[in-house]
């Protein structure tokens, strides 16, 4: 039997009237569907959807794991799932609970060429090995229904970085860029890279930045990265920074294959932003905006970071949510319209209170 509340892919769609309509394009079922989407979804080339579920089987009882599926759209307009990987099952699989020994897959991501690439990391374990400490996958299509994983790179949980999180990003040459929550040289995270290596299979890791906390970096990354034109990485910090609650840097390259970290901004709480826990969004004059906790009411923000002459950055909370109608607690970042208008979701509040959530557009 179906059952509800295992979680939805859906759409929005404005109308003449400056109201959204909203249209349920897959509810999960719990079964071997999966269950619990969490990560954004990707588009590929021919407009399906592929994204990540953190519960396969029976969404409310047993078995962990993890899946990626695809949707495809129907001519009537429907949407058809496939599960292209399932990953090991175990007990125990609820919401922020996946068992002692499952994989739970944490997103998904096309490279310029169209390869899909995705992050997988042990559920409760402390065991590194099959992959606990994270790893970075590419998934390969055999034919329509059979899709085969390659690991890349296993995490340690040591210096190279573990637990990674967040989404995936890609420079012009498919190099693949990333973050983790714990390991490097302080165990408190990682910015890495990934290199394939020419003339053998196999991929290599640099690190670019171990954060070490305290008052001058960030620390316990849980975002991914964004890169510009210039090869220069940006990121987000849960913690760390000038009062501890978490900061924006910047890395760059040096010519000696060396990176140098640039701590862009300290968040203060109160009523600035606080903890910001997703990656950033450029906008075409070079601002960047994401989503955070704090802001003036406590129930999270949207900031905006503005560069200036002499290579200063100038942050701006754009809009505190209060908790109620409005939301509360965003995730996910935020992505911005030709007109300037930033649109995101938040995980609470709107017309069903602390359970519901909403859909968001902010104007300048």
């Amino acid at each position: 039997m179906p059952r509800a509340g295992c979680g939805t892919i859906f759409e929005l769609s404005p109308s003449g009237s400056g109201s959204w309509g909203e249209k349920v394009l897959y509810a999960f079922q719990g079964f071997s569907d999966g269950a619990y989407p969490t990560a954004p979804v990707v588009f590929d080339r021919r407009g399906n959807l592929y994204g990540t579920n953190n519960c396969p089987q029976d969404c409310f009882y047993n078995y962990g794991g993890g899946v990626v599926f695809q949707l495809a759209p129907n001519s009537n307009g429907a949407w058809t799932e496939s599960i292209l990987y399932t990953f090991p099952m175990d007990s125990g699989c609820s919401p922020g609970n996946f068992g002692t020994g499952s994989l739970v897959v944490c997103s998904v991501a096309f490279d310029h060429l169209g390869n899909l690439y995705s992050i997988v990391v042990g559920g409760r374990t402390q065991d590194c090995t099959s992959d606990g400490c994270g790893a970075v996958f590419n998934l390969g299509q055999i034919s329509v229904f059979n899709w085969y994983r390659i690991t890349l790179y296993s995490f340690t949980d040591g210096s190279d970085g573990g637990y990674p999180q967040g989404q995936l990003n890609f420079d012009a040459g498919n190099n693949i860029y990333g973050t983790t929550g714990a390991g490097g040289t302080a165990g408190l995270g990682t910015a890495y890279r990934l290199t394939p290596d020419r003339g053998r299979q196999g991929w290599s890791e640099t690190v670019l930045h171990s954060f070490q906390g305290g008052s001058s970096d960030g620390s316990n990354p849980t975002a991914g990265v964004v890169l510009d034109a210039a090869g220069n990485v940006y990121g987000t910090t849960l913690q760390g920074g000038s009062a501890g609650l978490g900061t924006v840097y910047m890395l760059t390259p040096q010519s000696n294959g060396t990176w140098t970290e640039t701590v862009l901004y300290s968040f203060q709480g109160g009523s600035d932003a606080s903890s910001p826990n997703s990656s950033l969004t450029f906008d075409a004059g070079g601002d960047l905006y994401s989503t955070s906790g704090g802001g003036a009411h406590g129930h999270g923000a949207v900031f905006k970071l503005t560069p200036s002459i002499g290579g200063h950055w100038t942050e701006r909370v754009v809009y505190s949510f209060t908790g109620g109608q409005d939301g509360g607690a965003p995730s996910g970042g935020v992505v911005q319209d030709g007109a300037g208008n930033l649109y995101g979701t938040a995980q609470s509040g709107g017309t069903y209170g602390q359970n519901g959530g909403v859909a968001f557009e902010i104007t300048p």
